[in-house]
């Protein structure tokens, strides 16, 4: 072969490693952005019921998304009935959009099922804050 041949041949090879080797550090690039995403995406919550307490029995609602529903066997948050405020706390939960939280309440009366459910709390454009101590961040809601 001549040597024009030879260094178009390791010009192409060089030019396939380049492109696979890129290839690879996009797939980790992608990776290490859905981790980032992933952390943008979930926040700790804490919704705090200023100067009242909590229905017996509740149902609670973020943007039309079920949360609680106390006359349910299973749920993944609770209500903190022994502090002062009383709270929900919810771990990795969605980041809210500025003006876009939605909270409804609904009280179900303390015998599930008896026909009483009436609204607790309802309300769009809910105030919140974003407070970072230390590492983490945390939704604040005081309703």
């Amino acid at each position: 072969m001549s040597i024009i041949k030879n260094l178009k041949i390791a010009g192409i090879s060089t030019v396939f490693l380049a492109l696979v080797s890129c290839g690879n550090k996009d797939s980790n690039s992608s990776d290490d952005r859905q981790e980032q995403r992933d952390r943008i995406t979930s926040i700790d919550w804490k919704i705090y019921l200023q100067g009242r307490s909590f229905p017996t029995k509740a149902r609670v609602e973020i943007n039309d998304t079920l949360l609680l529903d106390e006359c349910m066997t299973k749920n993944q948050f609770d209500i903190d009935r022994s502090t002062d405020p009383q709270s929900i706390s919810m771990e990795a939960y969605s980041v809210p959009t500025e003006g876009a939280l939605k909270i409804a309440i609904t009280d179900l009366g303390s015998h599930c099922g008896d026909g009483d459910d009436s609204v607790f709390f309802a309300q769009d454009n809910v105030p919140f804050d974003i407070v970072k101590t230390g590492r983490k961040s945390e939704v604040i809601v005081n309703l």
